[in-house]
């Protein structure tokens, strides 16, 4: 995708509406001294301490507040520092892979809400993204290719495949092939200058 049409992803994702499975949420206890966060949908257990410095939200007074953890069982929030207790409910963004996070940057801002919109109406979240070959990434820019991008998406329910067939010259034409596991099948294609 052309750089020249990239925006910041986090702006897109802001402008959008929330993206379902965006995070990560479970709740905290403090095992021996260490704080232990236990991921909600898959009861994994992984150290707090690993998360300082990162940017984290709390459920409290009924409403999720942005905060950094500062340092093992204590986040600062706007104003004031957090105190984790036992059983806090917390939630960190979900990550997006290197190639997958290209790839969406190099987006145009109507691609971006189109492929996104068609992607949310066949049941599946930007974060559901479970594995990216972004051929563009090997792809000298400002040179005629083309390709096939290969991205592989789980909502828990199904897997979608995406096949994004690209041309770069002139123009650039961009087709995008979104495959459900139950045979249903969707086509976007966008033309720029």
């Amino acid at each position: 995708m052309d750089g020249g049409f990239a925006l910041d992803l986090q702006q897109r994702l802001g402008s959008i509406t929330e993206q379902k499975r965006s995070f990560i949420t479970g709740t905290t206890e403090c095992i021996n001294d260490q704080w232990i966060f236990f991921e909600a949908e898959t009861d994994e257990a992984s150290m707090l301490e690993e998360m300082i410095g990162k940017e984290v939200e709390v459920f409290t007074l009924n409403k999720w507040e942005k905060g950094i953890f500062v340092e093992d069982g204590l986040i600062q929030m706007n104003g004031y520092f957090y105190k984790l207790d036992n059983g806090d409910c917390l939630r960190f963004r979900k990550k997006l892979t290197l190639a997958y996070k290209e790839w969406l940057e190099g987006f145009t801002e109507d691609q971006f809400i189109r492929f996104t919109s068609t992607l949310n109406k066949l049941s599946f979240s930007l974060y559901d993204c479970i594995h990216c070959h972004n051929q563009l990434m090997f792809q000298e820019e400002n040179r005629e290719n083309e390709g096939v991008n290969f991205i592989l998406f789980d909502n828990t329910e199904l897997l979608l495949s995406v096949h994004h067939h690209f041309s770069r010259g002139k123009l650039k034409k961009d087709r995008f092939e979104f495959t459900l596991a139950n045979g249903k099948r969707a086509i976007l294609s966008t033309l720029c200058k």
